[in-house]
């Protein structure tokens, strides 16, 4: 994992970019793409930093037997993800870097997150506590971006007992590559 600049990600940034409720358009396709990873079976899964919620909704409307939880620290991209998808997922306002977590869940998602955080390490172990599994997506050796902190690559967890595997995929229609790591705790 390689610290690329100082973080620019504070709550009145995001705050300005999610408070029109379109920010996040477009992430469905990592969402829907994952559904397949999890069993068919009743699951609980909390999705930290759910932005507006398209890709929780996306993926909840794949995952009908999954009780899913969204949180996020802005609270303008709560507001807007309560009014538009509230009916079918739990949303609540959760700043990662202080806040601790009342549940526990089968499954914590970090999907296009992770990279906006200071100390990812820190973080991953924290919510490690709080789940079974562990699914995080970032994007795949990046070297430029405002927003992003942190790049992440085939060795950035790899030092972590409860990681599994990870995989590179590229975004259909882009050249944008990600990469997804999974970790399995069995802390529940």
């Amino acid at each position: 994992m390689l610290h690329l600049r100082k973080s620019i990600n504070t709550k009145k940034y995001w705050g300005s970019l999610l408070q029109s409720g379109k920010w996040g358009k477009g992430q469905e396709y990592l969402y829907t793409s994952i559904a397949k990873l999890f069993s068919k079976k009743k699951i609980t899964i909390l999705d930290i930093g759910c932005a507006n919620a398209f890709g929780t909704m996306a993926l909840k409307n794949k995952l009908k037997n999954a009780t899913i939880d969204a949180c996020d620290f802005s609270k303008e991209a709560i507001s807007n993800a309560k009014k538009k998808f509230g009916m079918n997922i739990d949303f609540f306002v959760h700043d990662v870097a202080k806040d601790k977590l009342k549940n526990k869940y089968d499954y914590i998602l970090m999907i296009e997150t992770l990279e906006h955080l200071d100390n990812p390490d820190k973080i991953v172990k924290k919510y490690l506590k709080c789940c079974k599994n562990m699914i995080v997506i970032v994007p795949y050796n990046e070297t430029e971006s405002d927003e992003h902190v942190y790049s992440f690559d085939e060795d950035s967890f790899s030092n972590f007992k409860e990681f599994l595997k990870y995989a590179i995929f590229t975004i259909p229609g882009t050249d944008l590559e990600m990469i997804i790591y999974i970790f399995e705790s069995n802390n529940v």
